[in-house]
């Protein structure tokens, strides 16, 4: 009985023992964390140094590796950083993390993006993150992925990285997170001011809506950031004065964060803005900086780091694959076989029935054209008929209105008749006949309001803006010749009707002058709501541009009044448009 109590008493033990131990391990896990968000380099690596001589389980390896990971991305050190994201996501494909893997799958997007030149295909984490984030309907996750998305196609195809962006707003609307939606913003006027695009004053706008964030959170490197993007725009305009003060704001704010990384860029940008401005002397001056840090950061021999981390990496896999390959058996070989074999009769057939599809090739254009014939028919068809309904329809509201006038004012009016001819014959001073006749004509007034009201009241009081707008869309799109495309986001309730009437008309004439002037194939209507207060409005078109300071002298009054509009409400109506390049009219509009 003494030797189990015993055995009892020493396995209680061992157990506080290991809990213990565990504890203190996951202990020095939290302290670098906080470590590291802090950007308090030192301290984190003291904690990496610690941590290293102590045994870990499975669980804490993995934490440790994407903590060092996070830790060497902060001094710049891009290949080991990279290398340390790759063990943490094997540690935790073991341990079946999903949402951990997914984590570092964006991590290393991000990383990788940030690298100049870099050669390493990303799109396959980009692709396992959005994949978890859609199946688990994450709004925080698939806001980041559209986020790195846009930032993918930001060189290739801009376009489209900037709807990735407004995807990424909308899904970040719902998690309320102020912060993340500035660093969209700040995404989409770099963008814009990508050479592709050229959109300045759409990128100063972003920027802008950005930095008002930043400062209100107190948050000085974002605020960095933000002045290097201005002194980009300006340098583009060819306003170097400005440039070179929007870069030395920038070097003014202490970073911790990629501090080497971003003296080495701001340097980079104030030696070429001194350069375009003729003051050679302090172009060397900064080009001699940046070239400290360059030497520094190494990026050339990081980057030959990566790649071979990388190579290596996809080396195991693919040795893995092999031997998954070996161990098909014979039938699947046979399989394969005849596969190939039906896919080489496939092309013979193919090649043997070209020669008939040349044949029919006239037949089948002398039918589009036929096709073409009959859907321009079918559209002049559908004017007139279009021009009926109208008709029609102010010939019943003229009938309403005339019943009206016959049931209700006629009667009025004729005993208005009687009792003026009474007061006129007999000459008569009876203040009661004087009273009521003055009370027929306050009538015949309202009833003359009422009419009036009638007639006011139109489709968008039923149906509100995003419906009527959607509505017109369709009806001036016309097939190969030009596309409305409606973009809601976050519209979900309805505004004011006085508002919606009114931007309804204004987006109802910047359309019609896509048509008229622009000459553009293709317009986009984005309407955005992204909270109670504001909403957003940007008609964006492919069309032949114009010189927004020219809109005076060739006698723009529709653009001036809607901007007279605009203002009036305490709104921001803002014009970006070149020639050749399109136009895009953005409205900010108070609610």
């Amino acid at each position: 009985m003494l030797i189990i109590n015993t055995n009892k008493t020493l396995l209680t033990i061992a157990a506080i023992l290991i809990v213990a131990f565990s504890f203190s391990q996951n202990l020095e896990l939290n302290k670098l964390k906080e470590n590291i968000n802090k950007a308090d380099i030192e301290s984190s690596k003291n904690n990496i140094e610690k941590i290293e001589k102590i045994p870990l389980n499975k669980h804490q390896k993995a934490t440790f590796n994407y903590l060092k990971a996070n830790y060497f991305k902060l001094i710049n050190e891009d290949n080991l950083a990279y290398e340390n994201y790759l063990k943490s996501k094997k540690n935790y494909l073991e341990l079946d993390s999903l949402a951990k893997v997914a984590t570092i799958n964006i991590e290393m997007v991000s990383l990788l993006l940030a690298i100049n030149n870099n050669k390493i295909d990303y799109n396959l984490y980009i692709k396992e993150f959005l994949d978890y984030a859609e199946k688990t309907n994450d709004s925080k996750r698939l806001s980041e992925a559209y986020m790195q998305l846009g930032k993918s196609f930001y060189t290739s195809n801009p376009e489209l990285s900037i709807q990735y962006f407004f995807k990424a707003l909308h899904e970040n609307s719902k998690q309320k997170n102020t912060i993340y939606s500035a660093r969209i913003m700040q995404n989409i006027g770099a963008t814009y001011a990508s050479d592709k695009i050229l959109k300045l004053d759409s990128a100063l706008f972003f920027y802008d809506k950005a930095m008002r964030i930043y400062e209100k959170e107190t948050l000085n490197e974002y605020k960095s950031y933000i002045y290097i993007n201005r002194g980009v725009v300006f340098t583009k305009k060819k306003q170097f004065e400005k440039a070179i003060e929007s870069f030395h704001k920038a070097d003014s704010i202490p970073v911790k964060e990629f501090k080497n990384k971003n003296k080495e860029i701001i340097y980079g940008f104030l030696a070429n803005a001194y350069k375009e401005n003729g003051d050679y002397k302090k172009a060397i001056e900064y080009l001699e900086k940046q070239k400290v840090y360059q030497d520094i950061l190494g990026e050339k021999e990081q980057n030959k780091a990566i790649i071979e981390i990388d190579t290596k990496y996809k080396t195991i896999e693919k040795e893995k694959e092999n031997k998954a390959l070996k161990k098909i058996n014979f039938k699947s070989k046979i399989t394969i076989i005849i596969i190939v074999t039906l896919l080489l009769l496939s092309i013979l057939i193919g090649l043997l029935s070209f020669k008939n599809i040349i044949n029919k090739k006239k037949i089948i254009e002398q039918q589009k054209t036929i096709e073409v014939n009959l859907l321009e028919n079918r559209l002049k068809e559908n004017q007139l008929n279009e021009i009926d309904k109208m008709l029609e329809v102010q010939e019943k509201e003229r009938q309403k209105i005339a019943d009206e006038l016959h049931d209700n004012l006629g009667s009025l009016l004729a005993t208005l008749k009687i009792n003026f001819e009474t007061i006129q014959n007999q000459q008569i001073t009876d203040k009661a006949l004087y009273s009521k006749t003055n009370e027929i004509i306050n009538e015949t007034y309202q009833e003359v309001r009422n009419i009036a009201h009638l007639k006011n009241s139109g489709v968008i009081g039923r149906e509100g803006l995003l419906a009527s707008v959607k509505k017109m869309a369709e009806k001036m799109s016309i097939p190969n010749k030009i596309i409305f495309n409606v973009i809601p986001s976050g519209l979900n309730e309805r505004i004011d009707n006085t508002i919606e009437v009114l931007l309804f008309r204004i987006i109802q004439e910047l359309s019609a002058n896509s048509i008229k002037h622009a000459k553009a194939t293709e317009v986009n209507i984005y309407l955005n709501q992204y909270n109670k207060k504001e909403i957003n409005i940007m008609i964006e078109d492919n069309g032949c541009g114009f010189n927004p300071e020219n809109i005076n002298k060739n006698g723009g009054i529709g653009l001036k009044n809607i901007e007279r509009k605009i203002e009036q409400l305490n709104g921001v109506f803002t014009i970006d448009s070149k020639i050749s390049k399109g136009t895009t009219i953005i409205i900010d509009l108070p609610i």
